[in-house]
């Protein structure tokens, strides 16, 4: 019963973490892919606010470029509950953009994993690969800075990806550690 029970809520935290924070990208305005652009990024995040988030770990990396407006990379975002399981998606970069300062890398989900502590993992299914994505934002007036993350449904992968390429993704989670380098 207790794996039943750590099983489904896994499935719930992964529900939360593959679709984002963001209500919908796709009435965004595009934006025009970087001619030439690096980001590289490695941050602990929180979906509660600024502080420390007791018994989770959620963290994104990233290391993408574009030259000539063609961009390339990867990206991890993975979200650890201490004693019931991970939820691991990765993305390849197709579209990284720089507008006002906030920095936005979007790509099909190459794997999205969630793995109980004491199950076997569930993955999408082969073949499935919808876009996500995330932005990062500059620190705000408190200093406080912001990251938004729009992923896919690997409880129902039958609905609608969360994210639009090279489209910016409204901020929902915190930044609580790490940091976000550009080079342009």
């Amino acid at each position: 019963m207790r794996k039943l029970t750590a099983a489904v809520a896994l499935g719930t935290a992964a529900t939360a973490l593959l679709t984002g924070t963001a209500t919908t990208a796709a009435a965004a305005t595009p934006r025009v892919p970087a001619e030439h652009l690096a980001v590289h990024s490695w941050t602990l995040l929180n979906e509660h606010g600024p502080g420390a988030n007791p018994g989770e770990r959620l963290t994104a990396r990233v290391d993408a470029r574009a030259v000539g407006g063609h961009a390339r990379g990867h990206a991890v975002v993975e979200h650890v509950f201490i004693g019931k399981g991970t939820i691991r998606v990765e993305f390849d970069v197709d579209c990284l953009t720089l507008d006002g300062g906030a920095v936005t890398v979007t790509g099909p989900v190459d794997t999205a994993t969630a793995t109980p502590v004491d199950g076997s993992p569930t993955t999408g299914p082969a073949g499935w690969h919808p876009e996500t994505g995330l932005t990062f934002y500059p620190a705000d007036q408190q200093g406080e800075r912001r990251v938004g993350w729009a992923g896919a449904d690997l409880v129902d992968p039958t609905k609608p990806a969360r994210a639009t390429k090279c489209t910016p993704v409204p901020a929902g989670l915190w930044v609580t550690e790490g940091r976000t380098v550009v080079h342009k």
